[in-house]
């Protein structure tokens, strides 16, 4: 059965105004969290199946997320915080671009290691008493 046109309209309308609905900061982080987290999760896999392409993607993907994370950081209100937490994501996709070469040795242990770096900042974000204290460490 085909519906007609105009009572698809209301559905289309709305996946329309949420698409274009901006997510507060704090939610944002913590999607790009979970979603990096959810990468980091799958590369284990990859590596043992010496799935090259993949494993570079979801690198890549990862990589691209800590890179968003460090720019949303409000570097003149977060001080010294600020300036460590960036360091610590550079140092994270360090990490990441080794663990991409196909012939690294270290492959699973830097993944692991970012893993366990983004899953603490993570628990630490979740934990921040309210969201006016997570909005000073973003722009």
């Amino acid at each position: 059965m085909i519906r007609p046109r105009h009572t698809l309209e209301p559905y289309s309308q709305r996946e329309k105004d949420f698409q274009t609905q901006p997510l507060p900061s704090n939610e944002l982080v913590k999607m790009l969290f979970d979603t990096a987290l959810e990468s980091l999760l799958i590369l284990p896999v990859l590596v043992e199946r010496q799935d090259q392409v993949n494993k570079v993607r979801e690198i890549n993907r990862v990589m691209c997320i800590i890179y968003d994370l460090r720019e949303m950081i409000d570097f003149e209100r977060g001080g010294e915080f600020a300036l460590s937490l960036s360091k610590l994501y550079s140092g994270m996709n360090q990490n990441l671009l080794e663990a991409s070469k196909a012939k690294s040795k270290n492959q699973l242990a830097n993944i692991q290691h970012v893993a366990n770096i983004l899953q603490q900042i993570k628990n630490t974000w979740d934990k921040a008493p309210d969201i006016s204290v997570k909005n000073q460490w973003l722009h």
